[in-house]
């Protein structure tokens, strides 16, 4: 299956990005941290991913009586993208935040002000190990208020690319 298939799915897609924040989850971090879907269909997914050797198992180890698998993302996978191959998976996940502003904006009561609808962009410039540890914070923020079970849930998507500088 193509990797533009296999990441158009918009679990699929959290599950790669809770693992792009943390490194390395077992299924039932990704399950507690993605909470909103039901936990047969996310190890459903996972095991897509899994079967397409997007994710990687780093490690297994028995937990009271059953394998325990420690996930991690498969980055020659992705190293592995040919002809535009990146800007394809860059699409799909823009489309799928496409997607949802698009629905939320024919909704009669969209109130952007009220919902507190945000997009930002901000450049840094950062080595790379310092953009490791801002990835590391970033998670470090993202599991401390995505933890929270009483409020409006908010999606939040974060994009790093790099910038062409001009001459």
């Amino acid at each position: 299956m193509e990797l533009v298939k296999i990441l158009s799915n918009p679990v699929r897609i959290q599950v790669m990005q809770y693992l792009q924040i943390h490194g390395e989850a077992t299924t039932k971090q990704i399950s507690e941290a993605i909470n909103d879907v039901p936990t047969p269909t996310l190890y459903r997914h996972i095991n897509t991913l899994l079967k397409e050797e997007v994710l990687m198992v780093k490690e297994e180890r028995k937990v009271r009586g059953s394998l325990e698998r420690l996930l991690i993302i498969n980055k020659d996978k992705f190293t592995a993208i040919e002809n535009g191959g990146v800007a394809d998976v860059a699409y799909q996940f823009l489309m799928e935040i496409y997607a949802r502003f698009e629905k939320y904006s024919k909704k009669p009561d969209a109130d952007p002000k009220k919902d507190r609808l945000s997009m930002r962009t901000r450049m840094l410039r950062l080595t790379d190990a310092e953009f490791d540890t801002f990835m590391q914070d970033l998670g470090a923020v993202m599991d401390k208020y995505g933890e929270k079970s009483v409020g409006k849930e908010r999606s939040i998507s974060f994009i790093s690319a790099p910038v062409e500088e001009e001459n």
